[in-house]
């Protein structure tokens, strides 16, 4: 079948399409609302009020299908973003682009790649030099096995927008996931050594850390840390993470203590943290720090962090504890196939 197309937002894309929120959407209003709080049933509950409200079918379906597909459920929101893009008006606007990207993301999810390229084609044949839905389209041709397509689609993507850095590291974690990093390195290598006057410390941190360049990478990031404009959270964690890479724990846990004693409001951070003080054997201080993000209430990490703390407590032995806290992670993430595992095996303790 033909598909509609998107815009390629990736993941930061606006949830409502530019609609705004206009009378008669109160319920549509608060189930995007509840999408970006991470609060997926919620949303599908306010939607469902919606449409007994009478409200706009179009964002009813759409909405449905980005909670479904952020809940792991990929067969519905299939369904309900084929819904959505059916029910629209005919006029290819900025939200049909956009409930695309997700369709397609879907697609890839269910592992049906060609369907998901048909989606990126459509946008492509549309949007013409679109350097995001080329990249995209390269996932999807990687993923179903044709590298040569991949790669001519991710090489398009770089020349449209040699200095959009965040993709071209986006593109060589798709390379080596799938098992070309030297190609994924060479084109890393080949941006640093084009763009390095053009790039923020951040960048050449980011690209020192993937090149296996540590000790650049560091001093990259150090600096980067001190910059008065740059976002800090996502520098600390790669600095961290640069001590992690060589197995000094000592590194990571400084850094990320001294960043949560400036800003303790990052729940990624104490996750960070926490796992850094399991692997050195600090067990107590680990649940502590979990139980520090956890009572930030980042509905994007608490799975994480509750399960990090379960995981904790069976390091330290204590099985009654962890037992106790897996049956109230698994009251709220019953469709974690691996905790339903990890629970029998407490349940043996």
């Amino acid at each position: 079948m033909k598909y509609r197309v998107v815009i390629a937002l990736f993941l930061t894309t606006f949830l409502l399409g530019g609609c705004g929120s206009l009378a008669g959407r109160h319920n549509i209003d608060s189930g995007f609302s509840y999408i970006e709080s991470h609060e997926y049933q919620n949303a599908l509950d306010s939607f469902t009020a919606a449409e007994e409200n009478g409200e706009d079918m179009t964002l009813i379906h759409r909405g449905r299908g980005i909670a479904y597909l952020y809940s792991g459920e990929y067969d519905a929101a299939v369904d309900e973003l084929m819904s959505s893009l059916a029910s629209d008006n005919g006029l290819v606007d900025d939200m049909d682009f956009d409930t695309n990207y997700y369709l397609a993301d879907a697609f890839i999810k269910r592992g049906e790649f060609t369907k998901a390229k048909e989606v990126y084609d459509a946008i492509i044949a549309l949007k013409g030099k679109d350097s995001a839905a080329y990249y995209l389209r390269g996932t999807a041709e990687l993923a179903s096995g044709d590298h040569d397509a991949g790669y001519s689609d991710f090489s398009k993507a770089i020349a449209m927008n040699p200095k959009d850095y965040a993709t071209i590291i986006l593109i060589y974690k798709s390379l080596a996931e799938n098992g070309y990093e030297d190609e994924g390195i060479s084109i890393l290598q080949k941006a640093m050594d084009n763009g390095s006057d053009f790039m923020t410390n951040f960048e050449k941190g980011q690209m020192s850390f993937y090149l296996g360049n540590n000790a650049d990478a560091q001093s990259y990031l150090e600096a980067a840390r001190n910059e008065r404009n740059q976002e800090k959270e996502p520098v600390v964690v790669m600095l961290g993470q640069t001590g992690e890479k060589q197995g000094d724990y000592n590194y990571a846990i400084s850094v990320y203590k001294t960043y949560l004693n400036e800003d303790p409001t990052s729940a990624l951070v104490f996750n960070q943290l926490g796992m850094c003080q399991i692997r050195q054997g600090d067990y107590q201080g680990a649940v502590a720090s979990f139980e520090s993000g956890l009572a930030l209430e980042d509905k994007a990490l608490q799975q994480a962090l509750m399960m990090n703390k379960i995981t904790a407590y069976e390091y330290m032995g204590d099985f009654e504890t962890a037992s106790s806290l897996m049956e109230t992670y698994l009251s709220t993430y019953s469709d974690d196939e691996k905790a339903v595992r990890e629970n029998i095996f407490l349940s043996t303790r």
